[in-house]
């Protein structure tokens, strides 16, 4: 397993399929970069989603998608997060990577991919709108609602990546919404002239 992120040896470890998250990065990682905590970490390559800060006990095997809510275990090489790291920043960077990296041959990822990055960078930014949370989930679902309706995965590892994030730390990027909506009423008499 190739260990990387905010560890204190990361590195290359020949390990048995199966060990606990925990196990690997305190006993093997020398635990989490300048003693912090841990809140996420993604098990292997940005499209099979993040696991979350109570997800820590993982079992690193080929169950992990079913037990997690992850797609899977991909190339078993987990990424790890400390407790400091801006979850919104981690989507859009992803987000970025995606649509950069789509070819644009497939609507759902040559549009998808662009929505999903013109949002994140909104929320990042602080000038987005709660709707727009709700736009984002709705795209990331229709993305990856049907596997293999696109050439590639690359629609669908995008959804994966952008959902889980957006679920598993739904707080932090509700924190960064504007909520400046107020709702108008209008009376019907007014604008009749009445």
């Amino acid at each position: 397993m190739g260990v990387s992120g905010h560890v204190e040896k990361p590195g290359c470890y020949e390990l048995e399929l199966g060990i606990p998250l925990r196990t690997l990065v305190e006993d093997y990682c020398g635990g989490i970069r300048g003693g912090k905590k841990f809140k996420g970490a993604i098990p292997g390559g940005v499209s099979m989603g993040i696991l979350g800060t109570d997800q820590y006990e993982a079992e690193l095997d080929f169950d992990i998608g079913r037990k997690y809510g992850v797609l899977g275990l991909g190339t078993s090489g987990p990424t790890v997060f400390d407790e400091d790291t801006d979850m919104v920043s981690v989507a859009r960077n992803i987000t970025r990577f995606f649509k950069h990296e789509s070819c644009g041959q497939c609507t759902p990822c040559r549009e998808g991919s662009g929505w999903l990055y013109q949002i994140m960078t909104r929320i990042e930014a602080g000038d987005a709108k709660s709707k727009d949370l709700d736009i984002a989930m709705e795209i990331a679902n229709s993305m990856g609602s049907m596997p293999g309706t696109t050439i590639c995965g690359l629609a669908d590892g995008n959804a994966w990546a952008a959902r889980t994030i957006m679920e598993k730390f739904s707080e932090e990027f509700e924190s960064r919404v504007m909520r400046t909506y107020v709702p108008v009423t209008i009376n019907m008499g007014e604008l009749a002239g009445a």
